[in-house]
Protein backbone atom coordinates (compact mmCIF):
# COMPACT_ATOMS: atom_id res chain seq x y z
CA UNK A 1 0.00 0.00 0.00
CA UNK A 2 3.12 1.81 0.69
CA UNK A 3 2.46 5.83 2.91
CA UNK A 4 1.88 5.51 6.34
CA UNK A 5 0.81 1.70 5.78
CA UNK A 6 4.00 0.86 4.66
CA UNK A 7 4.42 -3.02 2.94
CA UNK A 8 1.75 -5.38 3.35
CA UNK A 9 2.77 -8.82 3.97
CA UNK A 10 3.06 -11.71 1.74
CA UNK A 11 2.58 -14.82 3.30
CA UNK A 12 6.17 -15.84 3.10
CA UNK A 13 6.77 -12.23 4.94
CA UNK A 14 6.05 -13.06 8.11
CA UNK A 15 8.54 -14.89 10.20
CA UNK A 16 6.37 -15.82 12.87
CA UNK A 17 3.62 -17.88 11.11
CA UNK A 18 4.12 -21.56 10.96
CA UNK A 19 3.71 -23.66 7.91
CA UNK A 20 0.65 -25.52 9.73
CA UNK A 21 -0.77 -21.55 10.05
CA UNK A 22 0.50 -21.00 6.16
CA UNK A 23 -1.43 -24.62 4.95
CA UNK A 24 -4.17 -23.55 7.04
CA UNK A 25 -4.27 -19.76 4.49
CA UNK A 26 -3.89 -21.31 1.25
CA UNK A 27 -6.69 -24.06 2.80
CA UNK A 28 -8.92 -21.38 3.10
CA UNK A 29 -8.36 -19.39 0.01
CA UNK A 30 -9.16 -22.24 -1.94
CA UNK A 31 -12.62 -22.80 -0.21
CA UNK A 32 -13.03 -19.41 -0.51
CA UNK A 33 -13.10 -18.66 3.25
CA UNK A 34 -11.06 -15.69 3.34
CA UNK A 35 -11.91 -13.31 6.00
CA UNK A 36 -12.54 -9.94 4.84
CA UNK A 37 -11.02 -10.38 1.44
CA UNK A 38 -10.82 -6.76 -0.29
CA UNK A 39 -9.14 -5.79 -4.29
CA UNK A 40 -5.82 -4.28 -3.49
CA UNK A 41 -5.78 -1.15 -5.36
CA UNK A 42 -2.99 -0.14 -7.24
CA UNK A 43 -3.05 3.69 -6.52
CA UNK A 44 -1.71 6.38 -3.78
CA UNK A 45 -2.36 5.48 -0.15
CA UNK A 46 -3.00 8.05 2.38
CA UNK A 47 -3.96 8.65 5.83
CA UNK A 48 -6.66 10.67 7.37
CA UNK A 49 -8.58 12.04 10.28
CA UNK A 50 -10.69 14.83 11.62
CA UNK A 51 -9.81 16.94 14.32
CA UNK A 52 -13.60 17.55 15.72
CA UNK A 53 -12.00 20.34 18.11
CA UNK A 54 -11.03 22.39 15.05
CA UNK A 55 -13.89 21.14 12.65
CA UNK A 56 -10.70 20.00 10.16
CA UNK A 57 -9.40 17.41 7.96
CA UNK A 58 -6.41 16.25 8.28
CA UNK A 59 -4.30 13.72 6.09
CA UNK A 60 -0.88 11.84 6.38
CA UNK A 61 1.33 9.84 4.71
CA UNK A 62 3.79 8.34 7.16
CA UNK A 63 3.72 7.36 11.03
CA UNK A 64 5.90 10.66 11.26
CA UNK A 65 2.86 12.96 9.92
CA UNK A 66 0.61 11.45 12.42
CA UNK A 67 2.77 12.23 15.35
CA UNK A 68 2.97 15.53 14.09
CA UNK A 69 -0.62 16.38 13.36
CA UNK A 70 -0.96 15.64 10.02
CA UNK A 71 -1.04 17.96 7.06
CA UNK A 72 -3.52 20.42 6.25
CA UNK A 73 -4.64 21.64 2.66
CA UNK A 74 -1.38 24.25 2.14
CA UNK A 75 1.06 21.60 3.81
CA UNK A 76 -0.27 18.58 1.69
CA UNK A 77 0.17 20.86 -1.48
CA UNK A 78 3.41 22.25 -0.34
CA UNK A 79 4.92 18.43 0.02
CA UNK A 80 3.69 17.44 -3.26
CA UNK A 81 3.96 20.64 -5.22
CA UNK A 82 5.31 20.99 -8.69
CA UNK A 83 4.99 16.93 -9.46
CA UNK A 84 2.20 17.28 -12.35
CA UNK A 85 -0.53 14.96 -11.92
CA UNK A 86 0.73 13.57 -8.80
CA UNK A 87 0.30 16.96 -7.10
CA UNK A 88 -3.53 17.11 -8.64
CA UNK A 89 -3.89 13.54 -7.73
CA UNK A 90 -3.24 14.67 -3.86
CA UNK A 91 -5.10 18.25 -4.38
CA UNK A 92 -7.97 16.99 -5.60
CA UNK A 93 -8.51 14.03 -3.02
CA UNK A 94 -8.12 16.29 -0.33
CA UNK A 95 -10.94 18.59 -1.86
CA UNK A 96 -13.16 15.45 -2.73
CA UNK A 97 -12.71 13.80 1.07
CA UNK A 98 -12.97 17.13 2.94
CA UNK A 99 -16.41 17.96 0.90
CA UNK A 100 -17.04 14.20 1.95
CA UNK A 101 -16.74 13.71 5.87
CA UNK A 102 -18.15 18.06 5.76
CA UNK A 103 -21.66 16.11 5.63
CA UNK A 104 -20.96 14.06 8.37
CA UNK A 105 -22.98 14.97 11.34
CA UNK A 106 -20.34 15.88 14.49
CA UNK A 107 -21.79 13.29 16.92
CA UNK A 108 -20.50 10.74 13.79
CA UNK A 109 -17.10 12.64 13.03
CA UNK A 110 -16.55 11.65 17.13
CA UNK A 111 -17.35 8.48 17.24
CA UNK A 112 -15.20 7.68 14.06
CA UNK A 113 -12.57 9.73 14.85
CA UNK A 114 -12.07 10.33 18.24
CA UNK A 115 -12.39 14.33 19.50
CA UNK A 116 -8.94 15.24 18.93
CA UNK A 117 -7.86 13.41 15.65
CA UNK A 118 -6.98 10.42 17.89
CA UNK A 119 -8.07 7.53 15.10
CA UNK A 120 -6.48 7.67 11.48
CA UNK A 121 -7.99 5.40 8.71
CA UNK A 122 -6.27 4.52 5.47
CA UNK A 123 -7.51 5.04 1.73
CA UNK A 124 -6.86 5.00 -1.74
CA UNK A 125 -6.22 7.41 -4.14
CA UNK A 126 -7.18 6.54 -7.77
CA UNK A 127 -6.32 9.48 -10.28
CA UNK A 128 -6.88 8.37 -14.14
CA UNK A 129 -4.29 10.91 -14.78
CA UNK A 130 -1.53 9.47 -12.64
CA UNK A 131 -1.79 5.57 -12.92
CA UNK A 132 1.38 3.14 -11.98
CA UNK A 133 0.34 -0.65 -13.49
CA UNK A 134 -3.24 -0.78 -13.66
CA UNK A 135 -5.39 1.87 -16.01
CA UNK A 136 -8.43 2.48 -13.44
CA UNK A 137 -12.10 3.96 -15.67
CA UNK A 138 -12.71 6.95 -12.79
CA UNK A 139 -11.16 8.98 -9.57
CA UNK A 140 -12.06 7.28 -6.80
CA UNK A 141 -11.37 7.37 -2.91
CA UNK A 142 -11.58 4.22 -1.18
CA UNK A 143 -11.61 3.74 1.95
CA UNK A 144 -9.93 0.86 3.47
CA UNK A 145 -11.06 -1.69 6.18
CA UNK A 146 -7.68 -2.02 7.44
CA UNK A 147 -5.63 -0.27 9.23
CA UNK A 148 -6.65 1.70 11.73
CA UNK A 149 -3.60 4.25 13.43
CA UNK A 150 -4.97 4.90 17.34
CA UNK A 151 -2.77 7.79 18.88
CA UNK A 152 -1.67 7.15 22.11
CA UNK A 153 -1.76 9.57 25.25
CA UNK A 154 1.99 9.51 25.17
CA UNK A 155 1.77 10.24 20.94
CA UNK A 156 3.22 7.10 19.92
CA UNK A 157 0.97 5.72 17.00
CA UNK A 158 0.00 2.00 16.66
CA UNK A 159 -1.44 -0.02 13.79
CA UNK A 160 -4.31 -2.15 14.69
CA UNK A 161 -7.70 -3.41 13.34
CA UNK A 162 -10.73 -1.27 13.04
CA UNK A 163 -12.45 -2.58 16.84
CA UNK A 164 -14.58 0.58 16.79
CA UNK A 165 -16.29 -0.20 13.04
CA UNK A 166 -15.58 3.22 11.54
CA UNK A 167 -14.54 2.00 8.36
CA UNK A 168 -18.65 0.45 8.35
CA UNK A 169 -19.64 3.51 9.67
CA UNK A 170 -18.52 5.47 6.63
CA UNK A 171 -19.48 3.18 4.45
CA UNK A 172 -23.01 3.21 5.47
CA UNK A 173 -23.11 7.16 5.12
CA UNK A 174 -21.37 6.93 1.56
CA UNK A 175 -24.45 8.10 -0.23
CA UNK A 176 -24.73 11.37 1.62
CA UNK A 177 -20.94 12.25 1.53
CA UNK A 178 -21.21 11.64 -2.10
CA UNK A 179 -23.53 14.77 -2.72
CA UNK A 180 -21.32 16.45 -0.86
CA UNK A 181 -18.52 16.08 -3.27
CA UNK A 182 -18.05 19.32 -5.53
CA UNK A 183 -15.52 17.22 -7.80
CA UNK A 184 -18.56 15.85 -9.79
CA UNK A 185 -16.09 13.14 -11.71
CA UNK A 186 -14.48 11.55 -8.41
CA UNK A 187 -16.55 9.26 -6.17
CA UNK A 188 -16.23 8.30 -2.75
CA UNK A 189 -16.38 4.43 -1.79
CA UNK A 190 -16.09 1.82 1.11
CA UNK A 191 -13.59 -0.97 1.02
CA UNK A 192 -13.59 -2.82 -2.30
CA UNK A 193 -14.46 -6.05 -0.86
CA UNK A 194 -14.54 -8.91 -3.21
CA UNK A 195 -15.89 -12.39 -3.38
CA UNK A 196 -13.59 -15.36 -4.07
CA UNK A 197 -15.34 -18.02 -5.02
CA UNK A 198 -12.29 -20.54 -3.95
CA UNK A 199 -10.93 -23.24 -6.37
CA UNK A 200 -12.88 -25.86 -8.24
CA UNK A 201 -9.44 -27.92 -8.85
CA UNK A 202 -8.79 -29.58 -5.23
CA UNK A 203 -5.18 -30.58 -7.39
CA UNK A 204 -3.59 -27.23 -7.20
CA UNK A 205 -3.59 -26.77 -3.51
CA UNK A 206 -2.66 -30.39 -3.17
CA UNK A 207 0.29 -29.66 -5.74
CA UNK A 208 1.23 -25.90 -3.88
CA UNK A 209 1.41 -27.66 -0.24
CA UNK A 210 3.38 -30.95 -1.58
CA UNK A 211 5.91 -28.17 -2.86
CA UNK A 212 6.24 -26.58 0.77
CA UNK A 213 6.27 -29.53 2.76
CA UNK A 214 9.11 -31.19 0.05
CA UNK A 215 11.23 -27.95 0.69
CA UNK A 216 10.26 -28.59 4.47
CA UNK A 217 11.44 -32.07 4.63
CA UNK A 218 14.28 -31.34 2.57
CA UNK A 219 15.43 -28.60 5.63
CA UNK A 220 14.33 -31.39 8.01
CA UNK A 221 11.11 -29.91 9.63
CA UNK A 222 7.78 -29.97 10.11
CA UNK A 223 4.62 -27.82 10.01
CA UNK A 224 5.27 -26.87 13.43
CA UNK A 225 8.42 -24.79 12.44
CA UNK A 226 8.25 -21.40 11.47
CA UNK A 227 9.29 -19.11 8.58
CA UNK A 228 11.94 -17.81 10.47
CA UNK A 229 13.13 -21.46 11.68
CA UNK A 230 13.54 -22.29 8.35
CA UNK A 231 15.49 -19.34 7.26
CA UNK A 232 17.79 -20.37 10.41
CA UNK A 233 18.32 -23.58 9.29
CA UNK A 234 18.99 -23.54 6.19
CA UNK A 235 21.52 -20.50 6.92
CA UNK A 236 23.27 -22.29 9.36
CA UNK A 237 23.78 -25.53 6.94
CA UNK A 238 25.51 -23.12 4.93
CA UNK A 239 27.36 -21.79 7.58
CA UNK A 240 28.28 -24.92 9.01
CA UNK A 241 29.78 -26.22 5.78
CA UNK A 242 32.50 -23.05 5.97
CA UNK A 243 34.14 -25.63 8.96
CA UNK A 244 34.19 -22.68 11.32
CA UNK A 245 34.13 -23.26 15.38
CA UNK A 246 30.43 -23.33 16.61
CA UNK A 247 30.16 -19.97 18.17
CA UNK A 248 31.16 -18.26 15.09
CA UNK A 249 28.40 -20.27 13.30
CA UNK A 250 25.93 -19.39 15.74
CA UNK A 251 26.91 -15.65 15.65
CA UNK A 252 26.98 -15.89 11.48
CA UNK A 253 23.36 -17.17 11.49
CA UNK A 254 22.41 -14.82 13.64
CA UNK A 255 23.82 -12.03 11.53
CA UNK A 256 22.02 -13.05 8.59
CA UNK A 257 18.51 -13.21 10.20
CA UNK A 258 19.20 -9.55 11.60
CA UNK A 259 17.72 -10.90 14.68
CA UNK A 260 17.53 -8.00 17.68
CA UNK A 261 20.52 -9.50 19.60
CA UNK A 262 22.55 -10.28 16.49
CA UNK A 263 26.42 -9.23 17.10
CA UNK A 264 27.50 -7.20 14.30
CA UNK A 265 30.19 -8.00 11.37
CA UNK A 266 32.81 -6.78 13.68
CA UNK A 267 32.29 -8.65 16.79
CA UNK A 268 32.08 -11.63 14.59
CA UNK A 269 35.49 -11.37 13.08
CA UNK A 270 36.94 -10.14 16.96
CA UNK A 271 35.54 -14.18 18.33
CA UNK A 272 37.13 -15.75 14.74
CA UNK A 273 40.63 -16.67 13.41
CA UNK A 274 42.03 -13.79 11.46
CA UNK A 275 42.21 -16.16 8.54
CA UNK A 276 38.53 -16.49 8.13
CA UNK A 277 37.48 -12.83 7.96
CA UNK A 278 37.27 -12.40 4.50
CA UNK A 279 34.72 -15.92 4.59
CA UNK A 280 32.95 -14.71 6.96
CA UNK A 281 32.55 -10.91 5.34
CA UNK A 282 31.49 -12.74 1.88
CA UNK A 283 28.99 -15.03 3.58
CA UNK A 284 27.09 -11.98 5.50
CA UNK A 285 27.35 -9.74 2.03
CA UNK A 286 25.71 -13.09 0.57
CA UNK A 287 23.38 -13.24 3.24
CA UNK A 288 20.09 -11.87 1.42
CA UNK A 289 20.25 -13.45 -1.77
CA UNK A 290 20.86 -16.60 -0.07
CA UNK A 291 17.48 -16.01 1.79
CA UNK A 292 15.70 -14.97 -1.06
CA UNK A 293 16.92 -18.46 -2.33
CA UNK A 294 16.06 -20.08 0.06
CA UNK A 295 12.16 -18.82 0.00
CA UNK A 296 12.04 -18.58 -3.44
CA UNK A 297 10.41 -22.45 -4.35
CA UNK A 298 8.18 -21.44 -1.77
CA UNK A 299 7.11 -18.20 -3.06
CA UNK A 300 7.02 -19.88 -6.34
CA UNK A 301 4.72 -22.60 -5.12
CA UNK A 302 2.17 -20.04 -3.35
CA UNK A 303 2.32 -17.33 -6.16
CA UNK A 304 1.53 -20.36 -8.82
CA UNK A 305 -1.57 -21.28 -6.25
CA UNK A 306 -2.39 -17.30 -5.89
CA UNK A 307 -2.41 -17.12 -9.85
CA UNK A 308 -5.74 -19.87 -9.73
CA UNK A 309 -6.94 -18.29 -7.02
CA UNK A 310 -7.10 -14.63 -8.76
CA UNK A 311 -7.51 -15.81 -12.42
CA UNK A 312 -10.65 -13.83 -13.94
CA UNK A 313 -11.36 -12.04 -10.93
CA UNK A 314 -13.05 -8.36 -12.02
CA UNK A 315 -11.99 -4.95 -10.33
CA UNK A 316 -14.06 -2.87 -8.61
CA UNK A 317 -12.99 -0.11 -10.73
CA UNK A 318 -12.93 -1.50 -14.32
CA UNK A 319 -15.40 -2.09 -16.64
CA UNK A 320 -14.05 -3.90 -19.35
CA UNK A 321 -11.98 -6.25 -17.86
CA UNK A 322 -10.60 -7.86 -21.02
CA UNK A 323 -9.50 -5.11 -22.48
CA UNK A 324 -7.75 -3.72 -19.48
CA UNK A 325 -5.97 -7.60 -19.13
CA UNK A 326 -5.08 -7.48 -23.15
CA UNK A 327 -3.26 -3.94 -22.57
CA UNK A 328 -1.59 -5.20 -19.63
CA UNK A 329 -0.13 -8.55 -21.44
CA UNK A 330 0.90 -5.99 -24.17
CA UNK A 331 3.07 -3.92 -22.07
CA UNK A 332 4.54 -7.13 -20.34
CA UNK A 333 5.68 -8.42 -23.43
CA UNK A 334 7.18 -5.31 -24.65
CA UNK A 335 9.24 -4.89 -21.50
CA UNK A 336 10.33 -8.62 -21.74
CA UNK A 337 10.99 -8.32 -25.29
CA UNK A 338 13.43 -4.79 -24.68
CA UNK A 339 15.17 -5.90 -21.85
CA UNK A 340 16.29 -9.33 -23.83
CA UNK A 341 17.24 -7.28 -26.33
CA UNK A 342 19.23 -4.47 -24.31
CA UNK A 343 22.40 -6.69 -23.85
CA UNK A 344 22.08 -5.49 -19.87
CA UNK A 345 22.98 -8.33 -17.71
CA UNK A 346 21.70 -6.94 -14.85
CA UNK A 347 18.50 -6.51 -15.97
CA UNK A 348 17.84 -9.91 -17.13
CA UNK A 349 19.30 -11.29 -13.84
CA UNK A 350 16.23 -9.82 -12.42
CA UNK A 351 13.84 -10.43 -15.48
CA UNK A 352 15.13 -14.42 -15.32
CA UNK A 353 13.97 -14.24 -11.72
CA UNK A 354 10.75 -12.52 -12.37
CA UNK A 355 10.28 -14.88 -15.00
CA UNK A 356 10.08 -18.03 -12.76
CA UNK A 357 7.54 -16.15 -10.78
CA UNK A 358 5.10 -15.39 -13.57
CA UNK A 359 5.76 -18.04 -15.71
CA UNK A 360 3.94 -16.79 -18.88
CA UNK A 361 2.09 -13.75 -19.86
CA UNK A 362 -0.57 -15.52 -20.26
CA UNK A 363 -1.01 -16.05 -17.25
CA UNK A 364 -1.93 -11.95 -16.58
CA UNK A 365 -6.22 -13.15 -16.37
CA UNK A 366 -7.12 -10.39 -14.15
CA UNK A 367 -6.46 -7.02 -13.64
CA UNK A 368 -6.52 -6.78 -10.25
CA UNK A 369 -3.68 -6.05 -8.57
CA UNK A 370 -3.99 -8.50 -5.68
CA UNK A 371 -6.10 -8.96 -3.04
CA UNK A 372 -5.79 -7.84 0.75
CA UNK A 373 -7.44 -10.08 3.61
CA UNK A 374 -7.20 -10.62 7.30
CA UNK A 375 -5.51 -13.99 9.67
CA UNK A 376 -5.56 -13.86 12.88
CA UNK A 377 -5.61 -9.66 13.04
CA UNK A 378 -2.74 -9.41 10.34
CA UNK A 379 -3.40 -7.86 6.89
CA UNK A 380 -1.94 -10.23 4.37
CA UNK A 381 -2.04 -9.76 0.26
CA UNK A 382 -2.43 -12.52 -2.79
CA UNK A 383 -1.04 -11.00 -5.66
CA UNK A 384 -0.23 -13.56 -7.95
CA UNK A 385 0.85 -12.78 -11.56
CA UNK A 386 0.65 -8.46 -10.77
CA UNK A 387 3.67 -8.66 -8.79
CA UNK A 388 6.32 -10.67 -11.46
CA UNK A 389 4.67 -8.29 -13.97
CA UNK A 390 5.04 -4.95 -11.92
CA UNK A 391 8.42 -5.79 -11.56
CA UNK A 392 9.40 -6.22 -14.88
CA UNK A 393 7.48 -3.06 -16.20
CA UNK A 394 9.49 -1.20 -13.07
CA UNK A 395 13.14 -2.67 -14.77
CA UNK A 396 11.72 -1.51 -18.38
CA UNK A 397 10.43 2.03 -17.20
CA UNK A 398 14.07 2.51 -15.07
CA UNK A 399 15.99 1.56 -18.23
CA UNK A 400 13.87 4.22 -19.91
Amino acid sequence: MGGAVGHLYHITDNRDLTFNEIEDILTSAAEGRLEKASEKLDGLNMVFSWDVSGDILRVARSGGDIKRGGMGSEELAAKFAGRGSLTEAFDSAFKVLNGALSALPKKVKQKVFGPNAGRWYSMEVIYTKNPNVINYDSNNIVFHGWPVFNVKKSGEVEMTEDDAGGVDILTNYIDKMQKAVSLRDWKVRGPALVRIKGLSDGSILEKTLLSIKSELNIAGLDGSSTMREFIQTKTRHDAEALGLPQNVVDALVNRCLAEPSAPTIVQVRKISKKEDHETINDFVKECPNRIKGYVLPIEIAINDFAVQLLKGLKSTLIDDTNSEVGRLRGEVEKAISEIQSSGDESAMTVLKKQLEKLGSVSNITSPVEGIVFIYKGNAYKFTGSFAAANQILGIFRYRS
